[in-house]
């Protein structure tokens, strides 16, 4: 096979993918998880369901990889951000990207999980998220060590800080989405919130 013909390959194969997944994310907006089914993006993205098999185990490992991709958009946003503000504008700073994950894939995260027992899925998507979950943290780690820092604060210690961290920006998040705090504004909110995780977390 020539370079042409294997560019070719590549390409069909990577723009499959990406129709599978885009129509999984559709499916996935209007019907939630319980919607999600094999046939179902067959349908929405114009493709056989044993076409999805050659590139998808289930559909728990379609879900991983929108959660991946996910993932990795959030990892390399931290990454970029600026520290010498201080965390509390770190905090403020990650609210609107995980806002926008949350409401992609985030808030139908907790569903899968639970209903289907993703743990024992042994999808290569599922093992790639793993991975990224781990860096994701790392990542969220190292940024907010950064920040308290560029204040000569310091994180408090425990395997506890990183999940109560996210869980912080997650309720944040189902709040934004959800409009739960109509009443309020949204910067003022976010800012709120973010100085408060800031105080429960440094030292």
């Amino acid at each position: 096979m020539n370079a042409t013909n294997t560019t070719s390959v590549r390409g069909d194969t990577e723009a499959r993918r990406r129709g599978i997944l885009d129509a999984a994310a559709a499916i996935l907006d209007v019907g939630g998880y319980a919607a999600l089914t094999i046939r179902s993006v067959a349908k929405e993205a114009g493709m056989s369901p044993g076409l999805i098999y050659q590139y998808f185990v289930d559909k728990r490992d379609i879900f991983a990889a929108l959660l991946f991709e996910s993932q990795q958009e959030l990892t390399v946003f931290i990454a970029e951000l600026p520290r010498d503000q201080g965390i509390s504008a770190l905090i403020a700073a990650i609210v609107p990207e995980t806002t926008k994950q949350w409401a992609r894939v985030g808030h139908v995260a907790s569903v899968w999980r639970t209903t289907e027992d993703a743990s024992n899925s042994d999808g290569q998507a599922v093992q790639d998220l793993r991975h990224s979950t781990e860096a994701q943290f790392a990542e969220l780690r190292t940024a907010l060590e950064d920040a308290a820092g560029a204040q000569g604060l310091s994180l408090r210690e425990g395997p506890s800080l990183i999940p109560f961290v996210w869980a912080g920006l997650m309720g944040l998040a189902d709040t934004i989405v959800n409009n739960w705090a109509q009443d309020l504004d949204p910067t003022e909110y976010i800012t709120y919130s973010a100085d408060g995780l800031a105080r429960a977390i440094t030292h």
